[in-house]
């Protein structure tokens, strides 16, 4: 029974770890520069919280001038692909 409690409390202490770990995200948004996908590493638990803080946000584009971001389309993983056809376009020719 101890080891059977053991077993149990290691493997929700590793769920929790995961939980919380962060990973690479790409995100479609529309801004005062233009339709834009933009990177960010956040927590996976906070998605939607740091979705929704973007808007507002000030970001700088290649050539130093400031873009506020209007509004979030949709954030993925890094690795998996849009749905919106405007992101995917968007995101063929944003280099990784």
């Amino acid at each position: 029974m101890k080891r059977f409690m053991i077993s149990i409390f290691l493997f929700s202490l590793s769920a929790t770890t995961v939980a919380s770990e962060k990973q690479d995200y790409k995100c479609f948004v529309n801004s005062t520069d233009g339709d834009k996908v933009v990177f960010y590493r956040w927590k996976t638990d906070e998605l939607k919280l740091k979705m929704a803080k973007l808007v507002g946000r000030t970001n700088t584009n290649k050539r130093g001038k400031k873009y506020f971001i209007k509004t979030v389309q949709e954030c993925v993983h890094t690795n998996e692909n849009f749905e919106s056809a405007d992101a995917k376009k968007v995101d063929k020719v944003t280099l990784h």
